[in-house]
């Protein structure tokens, strides 16, 4: 019975160590989904002239989360959003939605690393990459050409991947140590009192 309760105990602590990594999974996009009504956050480029943010269905493009959307028309040449995210070095999960009605050029890069390029024509669509390296602050840049309709972008998310910190391996392998001392100790005992 006292193997059983140490092994719930144990159990108990490895689920709070891993729960604990994972809520460091904050998303470092300061305004992804364009819940401001406009590109607070971002930094704009190129022929913004038929790009915006708004609610509704845009061409194939709707919200996908919250009631806004971005929108990327530009008819003269290459523009876009960027952002600056302050990552560190490390593994980072990077999560989009994107519509494409007919576009001629779309690209979302990391840190000068391109994730995608130019997908095909299609209704929205939820993309999702991980385990994307940084090294320290990294630029997000989506860049688009749509003659004549739009791209539309929404629900843009960039967090850690759940990699534990060595402080936290380092517990957890003295807590597995731990636990197996106890339980040979609680079998030499049983067998002991048998014998």
């Amino acid at each position: 019975m006292r193997i059983k309760s140490l092994m719930a105990g144990a159990a108990i602590g490895l689920a709070a160590s891993l729960s604990a990594m994972s809520a460091g999974a904050a998303d470092l996009v300061t305004n992804g989904s364009f819940e401001t009504g406009d590109f607070t956050g971002w930094t704009q480029f190129g022929d913004t002239s038929w790009n915006g943010v708004g609610g509704g269905n845009q061409d194939l493009g709707y919200p996908t989360d919250g009631v806004e959307v971005a929108y990327f028309g530009p008819v003269t040449g290459v523009s876009g959003i960027s952002q600056e995210l302050a990552t560190g070095a490390g593994l980072y999960n990077i999560s989009f939605d994107l519509s494409n009605d007919a576009g001629t050029f779309f690209s979302a890069d990391f840190g000068g690393v391109t994730l995608l390029l130019s997908p095909p024509s299609e209704g929205v669509t939820h993309y999702s990459f991980t385990d994307v390296a940084a090294s320290g602050p990294t630029t997000l840049t989506f860049s688009f050409v749509d003659v004549p309709a739009f791209y539309t972008l929404d629900n843009v998310q960039v967090t850690a991947a759940a990699v534990p910190e060595p402080a936290s391996w380092a517990l957890m392998i003295g807590g597995f140590f731990g636990l197996g001392a106890t339980l040979r100790g609680a079998r030499r005992r049983t067998a002991a009192a048998a014998a």
